[in-house]
């Protein structure tokens, strides 16, 4: 289980709600997702306040939802990201696309798609995999953060070269960066710290290919990143939480993601959820895509825009599911 420092802010939030009347982020609704629902009935109503809504694409965590040798084709990839935007009203398709995977032998960074040059600690592949899946998504209109591993490689430099490369598609809105993947060695996997300088650095060479371009920052604890800074979006990628004698494990989960968007607030964040290790939340919900995402927006008290990504480990369990 991933250890949550953030936890600690919830006293300022808690205290905070409690002397100020804050309008909930998600608008209007009921603090239970289920309560409006008759007995034995799937709610099908879309849920509010996302502004992003989609999926977590990685060649490794595909193949453990689906299959080995079974990733799924360009129509059904596209599907998926309408199918969770249809959960959540007013939300774009999204996807958080991994084109870049650490080696953890070597701790280079592999590319899914040729290199224009040489990188030191970057590798390519002769053939571009994800051509034929962003062509799609721009039909679609969706967004995509196209994220990377860095493990040892320059972060100016792997950014320079993603976004170059797919700068020609319009449905591409930014880089991600998996700072838990950064400099790992010796970090007990946490990886290295993104400092202010360099999160700086990374944002000015993205926009040196598009201003419009956006990057995000992912890490379960945000000692971790960057203070909020204008042009980074948060993504909290925490997993196994569990409750106490006073709460739930939902509860818990709630709690670390709304203090996260308190933490970072204005700057957006995302929220990737739906990781193995929470199966015991999720997991007896009718419509777990949905339900879960709304629950967490229910929590949150800040305006800062916000996304569900449903993480592709458990993505065939559960986006027909409820629909």
């Amino acid at each position: 289980m991933k250890n949550r420092s953030i936890l600690s802010l919830f006293v300022v939030c808690l205290l905070l709600a409690s002397l100020i009347v804050i309008p909930s982020c998600a608008g209007s609704k009921t603090s239970d997702s289920s309560a409006s629902r008759d007995a034995g009935q799937v709610d099908t109503e879309p849920a509010d306040g996302a502004k992003w809504a989609g999926i977590r694409v990685s060649g490794y965590g595909m193949e453990d939802s689906f299959g080995e040798g079974k990733f799924p084709k360009v129509k059904a990839m596209s599907g998926f990201a309408q199918k969770m935007a249809d959960r959540y009203e007013g939300s774009t398709g999204t996807f958080i696309l991994i084109v870049g995977v650490v080696s953890e032998s070597e701790w280079t960074c592999r590319l899914d798609f040729p290199l224009s040059h040489e990188i030191d600690m970057v590798q390519g592949k002769d053939e571009d995999f994800y051509e034929a899946y962003l062509k799609a998504f721009d039909k679609a209109g969706y967004s995509v953060w196209l994220q990377v591993e860095p493990g040892n490689a320059d972060l100016v430099a792997l950014a320079t070269e993603v976004m170059n490369h797919y700068k020609n598609h319009p449905c591409v809105k930014g880089f991600g960066i998996d700072v838990e993947w950064y400099k790992p060695a010796g970090t007990r996997g946490y990886g290295t710290k993104l400092d202010e300088d360099l999160a700086a650095q990374v944002l000015e060479a993205v926009r040196a290919v598009n201003p419009d371009y956006t990057v995000f920052v992912k890490h379960w604890d945000n000692k971790w990143l960057p203070d909020a800074m204008d042009g980074l979006i948060y993504v909290n990628d925490s997993q196994g939480f569990r409750g106490g004698r006073s709460s739930s494990a939902l509860d818990k989960m709630k709690e670390e993601f709304s203090a996260w968007a308190f933490y970072f607030d204005p700057c957006p964040v995302m929220f990737q959820i739906g990781y193995e290790a929470d199966e015991g939340i999720w997991g007896e919900m009718e419509n777990p895509a949905k339900e879960l995402g709304a629950a967490i927006l229910d929590a949150c008290y800040t305006d800062n825009d916000k996304g569900i990504i449903w993480v592709d480990f458990t993505l065939a369990d559960v986006i027909d599911k409820g629909k």
